[in-house]
């Protein structure tokens, strides 16, 4: 559940902070500010201008009150940062219909064109599931993989041939096959 939510997650926790901040921030309540001044006002150290001597001082910030507002600052920037970090991040999408080119680097073998449906097992991590290689009329299935959310591993069932490569963007994906026979070649994709 949390995987399907990080985004809401996210703007909520920096719309908390950001509505938290002020409220911390805020002067002390002026019942409590009458009763300290009146407590000052009755010692002999008052004098009739001690007000204007007390703004000219300036606000003496103490240890106990920067704490706070460091710790504040610092939720701030990290629950900015952390929703920053998750609606920018790439997400890779492998499912769907494919366009692939297989050149060969082994003599003896013809580049072909194919068409490759991906399909995955779980819909909220889509890191794995099948696929169906068109090739001319001709199916082949096997499984795939995506490793570090940007490699990609394909196998046959019949574990005859092996790609391996990666997404270059949301819609590219390059990389090298083996078959079992001992060709080798590279292959481009491109997302329908």
């Amino acid at each position: 559940m949390i995987k399907s939510h990080k985004k809401m997650i996210a703007v909520c926790v920096t719309l908390t902070f950001l509505f938290l901040l002020p409220i911390h921030s805020q002067p002390m309540p002026a019942g409590q500010a009458l009763s300290q001044n009146d407590e000052s006002a009755g010692s002999s150290e008052t004098s009739p201008n001690y007000y204007e001597k007390e703004l000219q001082t300036g606000i003496q910030i103490s240890s106990r009150n920067v704490l706070p507002i460091v710790l504040g600052i610092a939720a701030v920037a990290a629950g900015i940062f952390l929703l920053v970090y998750l609606v920018s991040k790439i997400k890779y999408d492998i499912t769907g219909v494919w366009d692939f080119h297989n050149d060969y680097t082994t003599e003896g073998y013809t580049d072909f064109d194919s068409v490759w449906t991906f399909t995955a097992w779980d819909e909220r991590d889509k890191a794995m599931g099948v696929y169906v290689r068109n090739e001319n009329g001709k199916t082949t299935q096997g499984q795939y993989t995506v490793v570090n959310k940007k490699e990609v591993v394909f196998q046959d069932d019949w574990m005859t041939e092996q790609y391996v490569g990666q997404f270059d963007s949301k819609t590219t994906m390059s990389g090298t096959f083996m078959l079992a026979d001992g060709a080798q070649g590279v292959w481009t994709a491109t997302k329908r």
